[in-house]
Formats: structure tokens, sequence, C-alpha cells
């Protein structure tokens, strides 16, 4: 079964991937390198089965760490790149030091955070079915930190995990901010849009 879930997750993955096309520019490189974070997970899952739960405890924070930030820059504005270094840094220590010590607390400790606050970012800034995505994406990645916890890597945080990752991607993708910006900026610029 959880070869199952596996390919579900990496199936998700490829999807996230493409579907990201349509999000901000700046938020789509955060959403790719997720996706190939929690492809890389669901390889792990079928095929180091030994070595699957320190390979999660590394790519799971920094994944809804990165999609945190893809939320942010997607539904506000692009944030600092220093800010972003310095909290992915902290985060891959984090996930480091989880991964040596089998702490799992140090590496479920971002993944909520950054859970609540893609929750947060999604109600505060959106509203109707991509507030709702966003939302959904947030309990999601909250359901594989609580499943990750009591069971390590199973079927269920494979699934939630996918859940998550791909609706989170498709709220963004259908950023109406990404569009006003894009329109705001040919009409400064004197060029027309492209039909």
């Amino acid at each position: 079964m959880i070869g199952v879930a596996a390919a579900l997750l990496f199936i998700a993955s490829l999807a996230t991937w493409f579907v990201a096309a349509g999000a901000r520019p700046s938020a789509r490189v955060y959403l790719r390198f997720a996706t190939v974070l929690f492809a890389a997970l669901a390889v792990a899952a079928v095929a180091m089965p030994v070595t699957v739960r320190a390979i999660a405890l590394l790519v799971l924070p920094l994944g809804a760490v990165i999609l945190a930030l893809a939320t942010a820059t997607a539904l506000t504005r692009p944030l600092d790149v220093g800010l972003s270094a310095a909290l992915l840094a902290a985060v891959s220590l984090c996930a480091l030091g989880a991964a040596v010590t089998n702490i799992a607390a140090l590496s479920l400790t971002p993944i909520v955070g950054a859970a609540l606050a893609v929750g947060i970012l999604s109600v505060k800034q959106r509203s109707g079915t991509p507030a709702l995505q966003g939302l959904a994406a947030s309990l999601c990645f909250l359901g594989a930190a609580s499943t990750f916890a009591f069971e390590g890597v199973q079927v269920a945080l494979l699934l939630f995990t996918a859940a998550g990752t791909l609706g989170l991607t498709l709220a963004l993708s259908r950023s109406d901010a990404y569009v006003g910006e894009r329109a705001a900026r040919d009409l400064r610029g004197g060029t027309r849009p492209r039909a």
C-alpha cells in the first residue's frame, strides 16, 4: 500500500510541476523546488525504506517552509532574498539536527509553523475557492505532521503531502494578483497586453 501512496505523491509532484506554470514567476521557483523534494520523498519511500525516516526528517520541513515562502511571495510581494535565505538556512539546520539525532520535534516545528503561515496568508489575502484551497492545504500539512509524529512515514503522510502540495499549487496558480500586476506593468511600459 505504501508503494501506491508513494506513486500518488510522485504523480502529484509531476502534476504540481506543470500546474505551477500558472503562478507568479517568483513563486513558481519555490513551488517547483518543493515539488522536487516531495518527489524525492516518494522515491525514497519505495526504494530506500530503511532510510526513509531520515529523508522525511530532512524533506518535510524544507518542503513545507518553501511552500510557505511561495505562498507569501504569490499573495503579497516578493520576499527579501536575505530573509528567505536565512529562514531556509535555519530550517535546514533544524532538519539536519532532526535527522542526525532522530528527534522529530526539530523537524515538526517548522512544518507546523509553515502550515499555519500558509493557512493564515490564504485566508487573509484571498477569498472564495483559492482561500479554501490554501486553508485545506494548510490542514493537509498539519495532518502530515501529526501522522509523522505518531506513525512515521506511512500511507497517510504521503497522501496528506500529495494533497497539500497539489492543492496549494492550484490555489496559487490562479493568482489574481499576478494578473493585475502583469497588466499594470504593461500599461506603465506603454505596451499592449498580448492576447
